[in-house]
């Protein structure tokens, strides 16, 4: 077949057009890849500051200070990002966007320099900047609380029979166990850190099965007694899901967060009583082992100091105390118990028990308890030990009308608190509500880091609870209404 000189001119001009515009679809193909290339790197650079970010909030989560916080994130950007010249930024709390000042959030840039290749080079672009930026913070996702239970896995508290009012006990079947004739309402959330097995929100087994022990355990007697709170948020499960309602809330709607992080204890940072750290509240005056037993009713107040005590054991009697710490540091050799109030009038407004199984405690040094921090009373025979404890505090609240207020004294640490066991005390504490000769008072912090705590009775708490494990004994309708709540829950998350 013959082409026509035509035909041949054309077949000419398309390979010179394909001469001149090679090299330009070149430099555009390679400016694709260019720009693939920078895309990836931004890609990967967004991800390492994302990282980063949330690696800063977890330690935000913890309470970390905010040179801790930015340390934490810069060491991982800097173990993870692909350019060892890369230029690293972390702020907490950040310094732009929508959370700029928040101490709840933390910031980090990346910028690093990606090498182009012959397309870009070629106008004279060497390289191409990139900048990634992620905020990661702490979002509440419950209301604020009034009950924290702290021991993730517990050893099974048994109580032998103590004193006239409080009866024998099993041991515990979950971190935070309802038994009783009445409904428990709290005002607040409760959080159970104890991750001991049960069911989740939507009825599917947490832990190996549904059997016990539990997270969080309600065993009523009677058809109505339930626990009730804003929110319900537990590390392990629940035994039964009709066991728990939304205060406030309507029926059916859902209360339960289980199968959830942990919560780090909100007092970890929180001194033990010296004069060092509350010369004002704090006395060193030693005023040996108390017993009294008085006249009720009618017979002579009995005033007791702030200051360092062996026991004290209130039998009877009008019994005031004076605004202040008391540190109690052995028990009364015929009860074996550090702090009973049984039948007495007991007025106890500003004050703050300090109960510690220390004999040498001493105000002035705070040793060995300041050194306890977050470490477990762990320890050899540690079974028996517990199931064979005595509490350490037996306090009946409303048998005469008593009431505990705690310190009032905004410049102190120990503001708001009524009572605080020694970290790495496990020993129970016992309060009682009787309300036979009038209404009792219990008000402020209860906190026992590690202790198992028992509130028995009826009536009105304006307390919050911060313990190891707590069993709440309901004779009827018991609410927990704390005037002033604990922080709530929190979750780490992505925020820019």
């Amino acid at each position: 077949m013959r082409h026509s000189a035509g035909q041949r001119a054309r077949d000419g001009k398309i390979l010179v057009l394909l001469a001149v515009l090679l090299p330009t679809l070149l430099t555009f193909l390679l400016l694709v890849l260019d720009g693939s290339n920078v895309t990836a790197s931004f890609r990967d650079a967004q991800q390492v500051a994302d990282t980063a970010a949330l690696s800063g909030a977890d330690e935000l989560f913890f309470g970390s200070s905010t040179a801790e916080v930015e340390t934490i994130a810069r060491e991982f950007a800097e173990a993870n990002v692909s350019d060892a010249s890369a230029k690293i930024e972390v702020n907490c709390p950040p310094l732009s966007g929508n959370f700029a000042g928040s101490s709840n959030h933390v910031e980090v840039i990346l910028r690093e320099a990606v090498r182009n290749s012959f397309g870009s080079s070629s106008l004279g672009n060497e390289e191409t900047t990139i900048s990634a930026r992620s905020v990661a913070g702490l979002k509440a996702v419950t209301d604020d609380s009034a009950i924290i239970v702290l021991d993730d896995d517990p050893p099974p508290f048994a109580l032998s029979p103590v004193l006239p009012i409080v009866p024998s006990l099993p041991a515990i079947l979950g971190g935070m166990e309802v038994l009783g004739l009445g409904r428990v309402t709290v005002d607040g959330a409760v959080i159970v850190n104890t991750d001991w097995g049960g069911v989740d929100e939507h009825g599917e087994n947490v832990g190996e099965n549904g059997l016990p022990p539990f997270g969080i355990t309600c065993m009523p007697i009677l058809p109505l007694s339930k626990l009730s709170a804003t929110d319900i948020r537990t590390t392990g499960g629940v035994d039964r899901l009709q066991n728990y309602s939304k205060y406030g809330g309507a029926g059916g709607e859902s209360v339960l967060q289980a199968n959830r992080r942990p919560v780090p204890d909100p007092f970890r940072e929180l001194p033990v009583p010296t004069l060092a750290a509350d010369a004002a509240n704090v006395k060193a005056d030693f005023h040996g082992g108390r017993t009294i037993v008085g006249i009720p009713l009618i017979g002579p107040p009995i005033t007791l100091e702030p200051g360092v005590y062996e026991w004290i054991t209130i039998l009877a009697g009008r019994v005031r105390l004076e605004p202040g710490v008391y540190i109690i540091r052995n028990t009364d050799p015929l009860t074996q118990i550090s702090l009973t109030m049984l039948a007495g009038e007991v007025q106890a407004d500003g004050v703050m028990f300090y109960i510690t199984d220390n004999a040498g405690y001493s105000p002035n040094v705070g040793s060995p308890d300041a050194a306890d921090g977050e470490t477990r009373p762990d320890g050899g025979g540690l079974l028996a030990d517990v199931l064979g404890l005595l509490p350490s505090a037996v306090v009946n609240i409303g048998l005469l009308g008593s009431s505990i207020s705690p310190i009032n004294d905004s410049s102190s640490p120990f503001d708001g608190f009524s009572f605080y066991q020694r970290r790495q005390d496990r020993r129970p504490m016992v309060f009682v509500q009787e309300n036979l000769l009038g209404n009792g008072r219990l008000e402020g912090n209860v906190y026992s880091k590690w202790g198992h705590v028992i509130l028995a009775g009826k009536g009105t708490f304006d307390a919050r609870f911060i313990v190891g494990t707590l069993r709440i004994i309901a004779l009827l309708d018991m609410d927990i209404r704390p005037s002033i709540d604990l922080p709530p829950a929190y979750d780490v998350y992505l925020a820019e």
